[in-house]
C-alpha cells in the first residue's frame, strides 16, 4: 500500500519546484546550486537533502511527473481516439501548464525532455499502427516514427517557446495535416 505523502512534504516540494523553475528562467539547471535553490525557496538545505540528492534530481522528478501524465494520455488516446484527439490531448496538457513547459522547453531546460517522453510509448505506438493496418518493415516503421515525432515535437516546441498564441486544437490540426498529407495539405 502506498504511503500518503505528508502535507508539509508536499508544500516543501512545491516550493522547491517553484524556486527551481524561477531560477531556470535565469540560467541552466547545472549552474544552480542547492544553496541558491534553498535560499530562493526559503527552505533549509537539510530539508532539501531529505527529499533530493541534487538539483538535477529535483528537475528529473518534475519531468517524470509530466512524462507520466503525457504517457497516460497518449496510451488512452491511441486506443480510443483519432490522431487529432491524441495531438489535442498532448497540446492541451502542455497549455494547461504553460509556464512550466515554457521553462522546460527553453534553452535552460532539458532539450530532450519531450523526446524522452514520446520515446517511452514508441513500441505501443507501433502495435497500434499495425492493428490499424499499417504494413511496413520494422526499419520503415522506425523511420516513419522518427519523422512524425521529430516534426511534431519541433512544432510543439516552437509553439511553446512563442507563448502558445494558437490554441491547442489549432496546433494539433496543423500537425495532423502535416502527418496525414504533408505539404500537399496546403496546396
Amino acid at each position: 500500500m502506498e504511503k500518503k505523502e505528508d502535507r508539509r512534504v508536499m508544500y516543501t516540494k512545491m516550493f522547491l519546484r517553484q524556486a527551481l523553475l524561477e531560477l531556470m528562467t535565469e540560467k541552466p539547471v547545472d549552474r544552480i546550486t542547492p544553496t541558491e535553490l534553498c535560499r530562493r525557496a526559503d527552505i533549509n538545505r537539510n530539508t532539501f537533502y531529505a527529499h533530493f540528492y541534487s538539483v538535477r534530481e529535483l528537475l528529473q522528478s518534475i519531468e517524470d511527473e509530466l512524462k507520466d501524465e503525457i504517457i497516460c494520455s497518449v496510451s488512452t488516446k491511441l486506443q480510443t481516439g483519432t490522431v487529432f484527439e491524441l495531438l489535442c490531448e498532448i497540446c492541451e496538457r502542455i497549455a494547461q501548464k504553460k509556464d512550466l513547459y515554457k521553462v522546460l522547453l527553453s534553452e535552460h531546460g532539458d532539450p530532450r525532455f519531450l523526446e524522452k517522453t514520446i520515446e517511452s510509448v514508441k513500441d505501443y505506438t507501433f502495435e497500434e499502427w499495425r492493428k490499424n493496418g499499417i504494413k511496413v518493415s520494422d526499419c520503415d516503421c522506425d523511420m516513419i516514427y522518427i519523422f512524425v515525432v521529430d516534426g511534431s515535437l519541433s512544432v510543439i516546441r516552437h509553439w511553446g517557446q512563442n507563448d502558445m498564441r494558437q490554441s491547442p486544437q489549432e496546433i494539433a490540426g496543423l500537425i495532423e495535416k502535416l502527418i496525414n498529407r504533408g505539404l500537399s495539405a496546403f496546396l
